[in-house]
C-alpha cells in the first residue's frame, strides 16, 4: 500500500476540521469533495483509492456508529418507500452475481476490461473477481443515496447540503479556469494536487484544436460536465429575486454565468449537450415574462443554436465514428442490448458488461428484475416533485431546482454515460429523494 501524500493531507484537514467545528459532519466533507473523483488518497497493489470514496467510509462509519449509540435510524417517513426500493435493486444486484455461475462459460461476451473494444475479443463468460469488484461499487453507491436520505432530512438540513456542495461545484470551476489560465500564460499547471488518477495527471490535455480541455479535480472533461450540469438549476433559482438558497443573489448570477460558460469551454459532447438543455431551462422558466413577439423571437434563436450545434455534433460523430470512442459507444450499447435480450431477467450480472448509457447498462447487467425497481424508484421521486410544486409554498424554487437536476442527472447519464463507480450520480439521486421527502406524508406515492 502507498500513501499519496497530497490526498492524505486532505484527509487529515477534514479530520480536523470535523474536530474543531462540531457542527460540520464527516458527510458534509464527502459532499464537498464529490467532485474531487480524481485525486488519489492511496494506492492498494496499484489500484487507486479516491478521496470521496474514503470519505464517504468515514461519513458512513460515523452514521452507523450514531445510530448505534441512539440505538434508532431516523428518516422521513415520505422516504421509506424509496428506501425499500434502494433495498429491492441491492438485492437484485448481489442477486445478479450469480449469473456468471449459471453460465460459466456456455456464452460468450465482449471482453470490456482487458483491451481497447476496438481490438477486444468475445471470450467465454466465467466467474471473476472483476465482477464482484462493480458490483460492490454500486451497493457502495446505494449506500451514497441511503445516507444522503437519513443525514438530510430538513429544510435547514437541505440547505446546509447545498452550502457545502455548491462550494465544491464552485471550486472545481474555478480549479478548472484556473487550468487554462496556466495555459494561455505559459506557467505549468499544478496538475499533481488534486489529480492523481485522471486525464490530466501530465499536465494540460490539449484537445483537437489546440485548446485545453477543462478537467480540474475531475477524472476527464465529461466527468466534469456530468457532474456540472445537474448543479446548474440551483444556480439559476438562487439568483431569482427574493428566493435565496444559498449564498446571494448577485453570487449565483455570476456563477449561473460562468458554470454555463464552463460547459462549452470543458471541450466535450456532454457538454455542449448540456450547454443546450440548460439554455432550454432558462427560456422555459423565463418565457412568461416576456412578449409574445419576444418569446417567438427568443425561440427561433434557440432553434438555430440548436440547428448550429447539431451540425457540429454531426462532424463530431461522423469524426468519431473511425476512432476509439465512437466505436466504444456505438459498439457497446449494441451488444449491450443483444445481451439483454438473451438474459432478460437479471443479465449477464451486474458489472459483466458496462454501456455508455444508463438503460441499456441496467437491462444488459441485471436485467429485467433490476431494471424495473431502479425505473420504479425514479418514477416516484419524479411524481413526489410534481406534487410538491402544485403545493405553491416558500420553497417552491428549491423543488424546482431538485427536480430540473434530478432530471437532468439522468437525461447526462443515458447520453453520455452511467458512471456508477464514481460517487457522484448517486448524490444527485439521494438529493432528489431527500428534497421529495421534505413536505407532509399525505403526498407519498403509493
Amino acid at each position: 500500500m502507498d500513501i499519496n501524500w497530497y490526498g492524505f493531507s486532505l484527509v487529515i484537514c477534514s479530520l480536523i476540521w470535523v474536530g474543531l467545528y462540531k457542527k460540520v459532519r464527516f458527510v458534509e466533507l464527502f459532499v464537498f469533495f464529490i467532485p474531487f473523483n480524481s485525486t488519489a488518497v492511496l494506492y492498494i497493489k496499484g489500484t487507486p483509492v479516491s478521496l470521496p470514496l474514503v470519505l464517504f467510509c468515514f461519513a458512513f462509519s460515523s452514521f452507523l456508529l450514531k445510530s448505534i449509540l441512539n440505538s434508532r435510524i431516523s428518516y422521513p417517513k415520505a422516504s421509506r418507500i424509496s428506501i425499500r426500493w434502494l433495498l429491492v435493486i441491492g438485492l437484485v444486484v448481489v442477486l445478479s452475481e450469480i449469473m456468471p455461475f449459471i453460465i460459466n462459460g456456455s456464452y460468450k461476451v465482449l471482453d470490456r476490461y482487458n483491451s481497447l473494444v476496438f481490438y477486444a475479443k468475445e471470450i467465454p463468460l466465467v466467474p471473476n473477481i472483476q465482477w464482484i469488484t462493480q458490483m460492490l461499487y454500486f451497493i457502495i453507491g446505494l449506500l451514497v443515496v441511503f445516507l444522503i436520505t437519513v443525514s438530510y432530512k430538513t429544510m435547514l438540513e437541505i440547505k446546509t447540503f447545498l452550502k457545502f456542495f455548491i462550494s465544491g461545484i464552485i471550486f472545481m470551476i474555478c480549479w478548472g479556469w484556473f487550468e487554462i489560465f496556466c495555459f494561455f500564460i505559459d506557467v505549468d499547471y499544478p496538475y499533481y494536487i488534486f489529480d492523481h488518477i485522471g486525464m490530466s495527471k501530465q499536465g494540460s490535455l490539449i484537445g483537437d484544436y489546440g485548446f485545453p480541455r477543462m478537467i480540474s479535480v475531475t477524472f476527464e472533461a465529461s466527468y466534469l460536465a456530468q457532474l456540472l450540469i445537474p448543479a446548474i438549476p440551483f444556480f439559476y433559482w438562487s439568483a431569482q429575486e427574493h428566493q435565496k438558497i444559498v449564498f446571494s443573489t448577485l453570487f449565483n448570477k455570476i456563477f449561473y454565468i460562468i458554470s454555463t460558460l464552463t460547459l462549452i469551454v470543458a471541450q466535450t459532447s456532454t457538454g455542449i449537450l448540456g450547454f443546450l438543455i440548460t439554455t432550454g431551462l432558462l427560456l422555459k422558466n423565463r418565457m412568461q415574462r416576456f412578449s409574445k413577439r419576444i418569446r417567438i423571437l427568443l425561440v427561433l434563436l434557440f432553434i438555430i443554436l440548436c440547428v448550429i450545434a447539431l451540425f457540429f455534433a454531426i462532424i463530431i460523430v461522423l469524426e468519431k465514428s473511425n476512432e476509439y470512442s465512437g466505436i466504444e459507444r456505438l459498439k457497446t450499447v449494441t451488444l449491450g442490448f443483444k445481451y439483454f435480450l438473451d438474459y432478460p431477467l437479471l443479465g449477464l450480472g451486474w458489472g459483466v458488461f458496462p454501456t455508455y448509457d444508463l438503460l441499456i447498462n441496467l437491462l444488459a447487467n441485471f436485467g429485467l428484475l433490476g431494471t424495473i425497481p431502479f425505473l420504479i424508484l425514479l418514477r416516484n421521486i419524479y411524481y413526489r416533485f410534481l406534487k410538491l410544486i402544485k403545493l405553491n409554498d416558500k420553497n417552491k424554487h428549491i423543488y424546482k431546482a431538485g427536480l430540473e437536476s434530478f432530471i437532468l442527472i439522468l437525461v447526462v447519464s443515458q447520453l453520455s454515460g452511467f458512471i456508477y463507480h464514481s460517487q457522484y450520480f448517486w448524490m444527485y439521486l439521494g438529493l432528489a429523494i431527500s428534497i421529495s421527502s421534505i413536505s407532509s406524508d399525505k403526498l407519498a406515492v403509493k
